[in-house]
């Protein structure tokens, strides 16, 4: 007997705000699939480090979930 595990994904739609020196410049929304609010969270963010607006030359650059 093999033991398996499904774990059921839900979709999210996750919106990143992006920032430099506190002043929002740009958001982008990245639809998610996750066991969890939480981990859809996570997982946009580590998606928008490939974002054009994601760039060393923007000087005290952040990024955020936008909660809605």
């Amino acid at each position: 007997m093999h033991a398996s595990s499904h774990i059921d994904l839900n979709s999210f739609t996750v919106e990143i705000e992006f920032s430099s020196g506190g002043e929002a410049f740009a958001t982008e929304t990245y639809t998610v699939e996750a066991v969890d609010w939480y981990r859809a969270q996570r997982d946009a963010l580590e998606m928008s480090v490939s974002s054009p607006y994601d760039n060393v030359r923007i000087p005290d650059l952040t990024r955020r979930v936008i909660a809605r």
